[in-house]
């Protein structure tokens, strides 16, 4: 499966933790980057391209090659972002990418990375929180119970369950909501109400 190979390699070093947290991040981006929604032909073009892209890469071990075509994919989708600035898809996209290359760089430079995909998705939400099944909504969520907390990062247990129960309103019967939740809900101590969500 695509995903798995992925996900093996992704790793930031210095972050053992950061890095399991990550993994899961990057998997419900990848899950739900490809549920799609009804999008301008012309961006839906960009978009399919650049999406395509960004996969085929994703497979591939870490390089200087690789580094140049997501930085190229991250020029490239900030053009669509540019073109269509009141649709969230692309936004949802561009974050999926900063989450991808943050992989590859250093945990300082893969910190900074999180940080601009967390505005990015908070932009994606404000525009429209349903985009994708509420992927961004998801995806908030996460960064917010997996990233550290201050004086690190943003990490906030009150603003993850705040996003994730948003994304359960959004798509209540959606896999990655519900399996997110739930493993919120378990890091919590709250096993039987997270069995509710498995």
């Amino acid at each position: 499966m695509l995903f798995n190979k992925y996900i093996s390699k992704l790793e930031l070093s210095g972050f053992d933790d950061y890095t399991l947290s990550m993994k899961k991040l990057i998997f419900v981006v990848f899950l739900l980057l490809f549920a799609r929604g009804a999008l301008a032909d012309s961006m839906q073009e960009s978009v399919s391209k650049i999406e395509a892209t960004w996969a085929d890469t994703s497979e591939t071990e870490a390089s200087s090659d690789r580094k140049n075509i997501f930085l190229q994919l991250a020029e490239d989708i900030t053009s669509v972002v540019r073109d269509f600035p009141s649709q969230a898809e692309p936004l949802i996209l561009k974050s999926a990418i900063l989450l991808t290359m943050a992989e590859d760089a250093s945990s300082f430079v893969a910190l900074g990375l999180v940080k601009q995909a967390k505005e990015l998705l908070a932009k994606a939400i404000d525009i429209n929180p349903e985009a994708r099944d509420g992927s961004a909504l998801v995806t908030m969520g996460v960064l917010y119970y997996k990233v550290p907390g201050w004086p690190v990062a943003f990490g906030d247990d009150n603003e993850a369950e705040t996003y994730l129960l948003k994304a359960l309103q959004v798509n209540p019967d959606g896999v990655a909501s519900n399996y997110f939740y739930a493993e919120f809900l378990l890091e919590q101590g709250k096993n039987e109400q997270a069995l509710s969500y498995l």
